[in-house]
C-alpha cells in the first residue's frame, strides 16, 4: 500500500485549514487593536504582555454570560489544545472567539477598564 499521496493530500489539507485559520487571527488581531485604539487610544493597551492581556480576558470571561463564556473556553481547547501552546495562544483564542461573536466592543471595553495605561511594552498599571 502506498502511503505517499495519502500523506501529502492530508499535508496539503493541514497547510490550508492553517493558512485559513492564521488569516482569521490575523482579522480577529487587527479588529481587536483597532478598537483598543478607538476607545482607549491614550492607554497604549496594545502594549500589555501576554499575561497582563490574560488577566484582563480572565476579568472580561468572568463577566460573560455562560454560554458567551462556554464559547471562549470551547476556541480555547480547539486552538491551543497543543502541550506546546502557551499564554499567547489562549490570549489569541479567546480574542478570536470574541470577535466571530461580535463582542469585540466590549471586549476592548472591558480591558480599558482593567488597565490605567502602558508606559513601555510588557509595563502596564491595573486599575485596580
Amino acid at each position: 500500500m502506498r502511503f505517499g499521496p495519502l500523506f501529502f493530500a492530508c499535508l496539503a489539507a493541514c497547510v490550508g485549514w492553517s493558512a485559513q485559520a492564521q488569516t482569521a487571527a490575523d482579522e480577529a488581531q487587527s479588529h481587536f487593536l483597532a478598537e483598543l485604539d478607538r476607545q482607549c487610544p491614550l492607554k497604549q493597551l496594545q502594549m500589555l504582555s501576554p499575561r497582563d492581556l490574560r488577566d484582563g480576558l480572565d476579568d472580561y470571561m468572568d463577566g460573560l454570560p455562560t454560554d458567551a463564556r462556554a464559547a471562549l473556553q470551547k476556541s480555547e481547547t480547539d486552538h491551543c489544545s497543543s502541550i506546546d501552546a502557551g499564554v499567547a495562544c489562549v490570549n489569541m483564542a479567546d480574542i478570536l472567539a470574541a470577535d466571530e461573536q461580535g463582542r469585540m466592543p466590549d471586549l476592548a471595553a472591558s480591558l480599558c477598564v482593567s488597565f490605567l495605561r502602558c508606559s513601555a511594552q510588557d509595563t502596564c498599571d491595573y486599575a485596580r
